[in-house]
């Protein structure tokens, strides 16, 4: 009986021992895995958000990128996402108003956004040069008509009310600036249309960039602000923040805030002079034109003067070249795009 206490107690000292070793063993390998592991670079992989040469958490650069058709008169501000765009595009409709053109490279950015407003051919021919997937809340009889001849792929709200597209009424009572849609809506919508969601090859790269890591400073001056006017309705002041790195934004006045309280700032502002416009009918419908023309770029605390191009096939992608023909290269973040009357002047810069 001795002998076999003896016998246990050995063997649970050994385990014992054992399991003390074990120990020490894990202790002194963390120990000494703490400088290592602080040394090792991060190997996550690195995308580009292909709208704004971003470095992004996910691949999206074989994504077709959403855009929509926003609302921009008076009585519509502030919209509801703002701020949330890749890249923000806005010209002339009827009467001197202006409609904005939301981009977004991933989808799943999407967040609430409105209001949500009818389509303009022009709109849908600048969506097209990006291969983008168009969402809108009805139109005009020219953009339906461009809808349907060119198969341009449209989620329209006057459609799919209340089922992809929402009223809230909290901000604006009246139904003309109450339409709103989300990121996750606009999937379902294209699911059940059965729409391609992979991008055309040759519109992976919309806009050129420098390196994320690269602020370029712009050849011809400083810009602090650059003004500029769509109409005598219309007009924006943009203010370069030093300490941000941003451009925020003014109108009539007053901040251009969103719904949220945050005021719209991007990391480029750029002004692109339309040659000329029309209008079409009696409703005061305009066509742009959107051939080529002068332009400038503010970014980065400094300005230069561009040209661009889109030429006179809805499909083709807008251009952006330094005086000289060569591509732009543009800073890493957000961008602004206006297309304003050339007949208005240039953009004042100071």
């Amino acid at each position: 009986m001795k002998n076999k206490k003896r016998i246990i107690t050995l063997m649970l000292l050994t385990l014992s021992i054992i399991l003390l070793m074990i120990g020490l063993k894990y202790i002194v390998t963390v120990e000494e895995d703490k400088p290592v592991s602080a040394t090792v670079p991060d190997e996550s992989p690195k995308f580009n958000n292909p709208l704004t040469g971003e470095y992004y958490a996910k691949d999206v650069t074989n994504s077709r990128p959403i855009a929509i058709a926003i609302n921009n008169s008076k009585g519509a501000r502030p919209q509801w996402g703002l701020c949330t765009p890749d890249i923000i595009i806005e010209g002339l409709v009827e009467g001197g108003i202006t409609r904005m053109l939301w981009l977004y490279s991933d989808i799943d950015s999407i967040p609430k956004v409105g209001s949500v407003r009818s389509a303009r051919h022009d709109f849908i021919e600048i969506a097209e040069g990006f291969d983008a997937l168009f969402v809108h809340w009805g139109g005009s009889g020219y953009a339906y008509t461009a809808i349907a001849n060119r198969s341009v792929n449209s989620i329209d709200g006057m459609a799919y009310e209340k089922k992809y597209f929402f009223r809230d009424k909290s901000i604006h009572s009246s139904n003309e600036h109450s339409g709103y849609t989300t990121g996750e809506m606009i999937s379902k919508a294209i699911a059940a249309k059965s729409f391609r969601v992979d991008i055309n090859s040759e519109y992976k790269n919309p806009l050129k960039f420098h390196s994320p890591d690269d602020k370029h400073t712009y050849m011809d001056g400083k810009s602090n602000s650059i003004k500029f006017d769509f109409s005598k309705y219309c007009g924006y002041t943009f203010n370069w923040d030093s300490e941000n790195q941003l451009y925020y934004c003014n109108t009539n006045g007053g901040k251009m805030v969103s719904a949220q309280g945050d005021q719209l700032a991007v990391s480029n502002v750029i002004v692109l002079y339309m040659p000329s416009y029309s209008v079409l009918n009696e409703s005061g419908v305009i066509d742009m034109n959107l051939s080529s023309g002068e332009g400038v770029i503010s970014s980065n605390g400094s300005y230069e003067k561009i040209i661009w191009e889109k030429g006179n096939t809805p499909s083709n992608m807008l251009k952006l070249c330094r005086s000289d023909g060569s591509d732009l290269l543009l800073n890493t973040g957000k961008s602004y795009i206006a297309f304003i009357p050339a007949e208005l002047g240039p953009a004042k810069i100071s």
